[in-house]
């Protein structure tokens, strides 16, 4: 997934501890949609991956930590091949979704933005 995806910068982890650390895109578009949705606060773009994740798959994720572009994942020892190919499926959708600009996960962003705006 590391070379499909320019947003995803590194998957490390220990044992069944995952993490992917998420960074600034190349292209300018995706690159724009990264500053203005980091500009409102520093990890944002995690939490929309975690919230994608859920929302569309109902696979439980965490940012690890505040304000850090890292979720990770701590699945249950019981894991089977076949839950690991439903994972992997789900977070390639997902950042399929943040590859692209319209819709998906920048929508949940904007939404999310307009919100805090209007406090």
């Amino acid at each position: 997934l590391g070379e499909k995806y320019e947003m995803l910068h590194d998957v490390r982890g220990k044992g069944l501890m995952i993490g992917l650390e998420f960074g600034p895109p190349k292209s300018i578009g995706l690159r724009a949609a990264w500053t203005a949705l980091e500009a409102m606060q520093t990890g944002m773009f995690a939490q929309l991956v975690v919230m994608g994740l859920m929302h569309d798959h109902r696979i439980l994720s965490q940012v690890s930590g505040h304000r850090v572009n890292i979720v990770k994942f701590l699945p249950p020892l019981i894991l089977t091949d076949d839950d690991v190919c439903f994972a992997l499926a789900a977070i390639d959708a997902t950042l399929a979704k943040a590859h692209k600009v319209r819709g998906g996960l920048w929508e949940m962003g904007r939404e999310i933005v307009k919100g805090a705006l209007r406090r």
